[in-house]
């Protein structure tokens, strides 16, 4: 048989991701769906994508989505907060569909396999860990025999009532073996997406990641799916993979969306010396940690194309810092933003409230010390103790946690560390927010962006709304 897959993002709204902040959404089509799909499709299999979460759409339209495609397998990705969606939509393909076969990947059924297949029976099969190798031999046998096999290595799967786990599958050594992403999968690609209206300099855009795994060690930070051991793209690659978009899509602006760019400094040096010699005008942004950039890197990133650059700060508390294994120390993060003021980029800083030891007096810390860094843009996020991170197995010890997965997408709160209340660090991040984004330098910077590019007066006015209401309410 010739299998037939459908590859969906678990259908949340925008207001489901973004609360109050959904006007001012990223709307980017996941990089891992259409990296799944070209294997699937270098197996022989139909591959159908549906970008329901990109697309705004509920459970009922991504059935209508994908149901007259009439799949063998339904592959759906999901982070925590979009699980429950996943397993309406499941439930709803079981019903409808019921010898169809629901595969499910992503960082919360990777953290929480067998789990997962007892809160959510729908679910057929869990995809654990980077997914390419497992789908290719899933479908393989599925083309063979005619079903899904629940043997496979990698994967978690129920059999006469009971759940258990396969062996583990290695991860994929030599990412240059992996086919170029099936972007033509996506209608409308790339027009039909945008991401936050401050992330891009030129249009169209596509968002992409060009490392897996990460060796550090941040006790908030889920690092099952991709392991600790880092592995990237060759330079000769990423850059292959950028020429496809931009002659074959006319894409003029990549978003890197890699969790530390910058740790291997020769490999991005290699990059940015590539861009250069193939003359491909593009630009681009990116992702670092402050302890990974120097001064030449970063001039020779703004060379490249490079523009903004964001940097995980989290706190400006040091003892907090120490305490969640960050391994930064505040002068590192300083020099970090001087370089790259210095090298012409545009900066950002992202921060979290209610780490556990969290007191009113390291809150002010955070904001003092925010206030005094030259940022262009921060965000400001609240700590979600997400299942595969160190802090969630602690989380009823440090605090009180709220594990509703719907909620936990970082904007709503759902820890609360010991010695605060839910009002001390919705306070807090408003305040921060408020104080950051209504000085008068900051407001003027970003009117001078509009009128460098007037196109994104409607995405930056929605934007600036979503601001004001978000801290005015909460999020919710």
């Amino acid at each position: 048989m010739k299998p037939r897959l459908s590859l969906v993002a678990a259908p949340l709204t925008l207001s489901d991701r973004y609360g109050a902040f959904a006007q001012a959404a990223n709307t980017e089509p996941s990089f891992g769906l259409v990296c799944l799909a070209a294997v699937a499709r270098e197996t022989g299999a139909e591959v159908l994508i549906v970008e329901a979460a990109a697309e705004n759409l509920g459970v009922n339209r991504t059935l209508a989505r994908l149901l007259p495609f009439h799949p063998h397998v339904v592959g759906i990705s999901a982070t925590t907060a979009g699980i429950c969606a996943a397993a309406e939509l499941a439930a709803q393909v079981k019903a409808q569909c019921p010898q169809t076969y629901v595969l499910v990947g992503g960082c919360h059924v990777t953290a929480l396999p067998e789990e997962s297949l007892r809160e959510f029976p729908a679910f057929d099969l869990i995809a654990i860990g980077e997914g390419e190798a497992t789908l290719r031999e899933l479908l393989q046998r599925l083309a063979q025999d005619g079903r899904l096999p629940l043997d496979v290595a990698g994967t978690a799967a129920r059999k006469d009532g009971l759940e258990f786990r396969n062996p583990p599958r290695p991860i994929i050594a030599n990412l240059d073996e992996l086919p170029l992403p099936a972007w033509s999968l996506l209608p409308g690609f790339p027009k039909a997406f945008r991401p936050a209206p401050m992330r891009i300099r030129r249009w169209p855009c596509a968002s992409i990641v060009l490392s897996r795994g990460c060796p550090n060690q941040c006790s908030f930070c889920d690092r099952s799916v991709f392991g600790s051991q880092c592995r990237a793209y060759s330079p000769e690659y990423a850059v292959r993979l950028i020429r496809d978009l931009r002659d074959n899509y006319g894409v003029q602006e990549i978003l890197l969306e890699d969790d530390t760019f910058t740790l291997s400094r020769q490999r991005v040096s290699e990059f940015c010396d590539r861009l250069l010699s193939e003359r491909l005008n593009i630009t681009w942004s990116c992702l670092a940690r402050a302890d990974r950039v120097t001064p030449e890197l970063l001039h020779s990133m703004r060379r490249a194309g490079c523009w903004h650059i964001s940097y995980g700060i989290e706190s400006g508390d040091p003892e907090l810092l120490k305490a969640m294994h960050k391994n930064l120390d505040l002068t590192q993060i300083e020099a970090a933003l001087r370089w790259s003021k210095e090298a012409g980029l545009r900066t950002k800083g992202f921060f979290m409230t209610g780490f556990p030891g969290e007191t009113r007096e390291s809150l002010a810390t955070t904001a003092t010390f925010a206030l005094s860094l030259p940022l262009d843009e921060v965000s400001v996020m609240q700590l979600t103790p997400f299942p595969g991170s160190e802090l969630y197995q602690q989380a009823d010890v440090l605090g009180t946690m709220e594990r509703d997965w719907r909620r936990m997408n970082t904007l709503n709160t759902v820890f609360v560390p010991n010695g605060l209340t839910r009002e001390d660090l919705d306070a807090a991040r408003d305040k921060l927010m408020r104080r950051f984004y209504l000085r008068p330098c900051v407001l003027l910077d970003h009117l001078r962006a509009l009128f460098r590019r007037p196109r994104l007066l409607g995405p930056m006015l929605r934007a600036v709304l979503a601001l004001l209401r978000g801290t005015k309410r909460g999020v919710t």
